[in-house]
């Protein structure tokens, strides 16, 4: 499922992993290390599964999602 998806920050960041904990587990490092922002486990795997409003319709992370 998660082979070879991308998903993107808007500041360019972009996270790529096989499998949906790596993704989350991505999502939730860069937006803590790079924004400043945790994401609990729950929203960054909707993140990763583009089921939520953060997620772009081009798989990018929006930081309104705070």
């Amino acid at each position: 499922m998660f082979a070879g998806k991308a998903i993107r920050c808007e500041c360019g960041y972009e996270v790529r992993a096989s499998d949906e904990d790596d993704v989350v587990e991505e999502i939730r490092r860069h937006a803590s290390e790079a924004h400043g922002i945790t994401f609990s486990l729950e929203l960054a795997r909707k993140l990763a599964r583009g089921t939520t409003q953060g997620a772009g319709d081009d798989g990018s992370i929006r930081k309104e999602m705070q």
